[in-house]
């Protein structure tokens, strides 16, 4: 299986903490687990428990693409990776110019080998959490050998109702049914329009086939930039062709979207 890092963001909502936007969102240090590392380690270290993957692609943009390309030398040297670690750059320079996730996983579906069959994991690389990814991955492969076909992924956590308001506006929305099946995602629907608590975490698992349908989606289905930037609407185009399950956990996650989401993780005084 191959691992997708997504790095290309410009964290326009962070640039208190990012030196004005000069250092990469996933480089940031954070405290997790006993130790201090960046975000981008602290995920390395998540995907290498395992024994699954054959390679961990970083995807970045031209702005920040020496400080991943180093950071992944200098991981690389502690003998801390099981496999190869690859760093794609896609080219672009600022906010403006953004691909978006969608576009960013065109590059990387471009790169991986046609031949390839495997599964796709992919996750945002802004996001902490302490599920454990070989416990993700059995459920991966469990749920496809018993559908008999493909299948996809989609990580999901469960919020109390008393925080309905709050993830209606910053995440997407699943309608999950009998045995873990998803039927749609919502983008960002507004607390008068959610369905559920269930909120798709930004950790997902590809069978390669549909994986490959994110050029398709780009060119020929995809009608708004927001549709084309969002992976949550590819997502919702997966849904309607292939089964996909949701792997539900009940622990700690952190989507460090905003200056007060870094500080919750992070050791460093909030007047840094």
């Amino acid at each position: 299986m191959k691992a997708v890092i997504l790095g290309a963001g410009y964290a326009t909502r962070l640039r208190s903490v990012t030196n004005n936007g000069e250092l990469a969102k996933p480089l940031l240090e954070i405290c997790a687990e006993g130790k201090k590392q960046s975000i981008l380690y602290f995920l390395l270290d998540k995907l290498f428990e395992t024994k699954f993957f054959d390679e961990v692609i970083v995807i970045t943009n031209n702005k920040y693409y020496n400080q991943f390309y180093e950071a992944v030398q200098d991981y690389t040297a502690l003998g801390r990776a099981n496999c190869r670690i690859s760093v794609l750059n896609d080219g672009t320079n600022s906010s403006e110019e953004a691909l978006g996730a969608n576009g960013d996983l065109n590059i990387v579906n471009n790169y991986i080998p046609q031949s390839y069959a495997d599964g796709v994991l992919v996750v945002a690389g802004d996001n902490y959490f302490d599920f454990d990814i070989s416990d993700l991955v059995d459920f991966f492969y469990n749920v496809s050998a018993k559908n008999g076909a493909a299948s996809n992924v989609v990580v999901s956590k469960r919020y109390p109702e008393s925080e309905k308001e709050n993830i209606a506006n910053k995440f997407g929305i699943l309608d999950i049914g009998v045995n873990s099946r998803v039927y749609s995602l919502d983008e960002k629907p507004g607390v008068e329009n959610i369905k559920s608590t269930n909120v798709c975490l930004a950790t997902y698992i590809f069978n390669r086939l549909d994986f490959d349908l994110i050029s398709h989606y780009l060119g020929y289905v995809a009608e708004t930039q927001k549709q084309k930037d969002s992976l949550g609407y590819f997502i919702n185009f997966i849904i309607k062709n292939t089964p996909t399950y949701t792997y539900q956990f009940t622990g700690n996650f952190i989507d460090i979207g905003s200056p007060e989401d870094y500080y919750s993780i992070s050791d460093k005084p909030k007047s840094v």
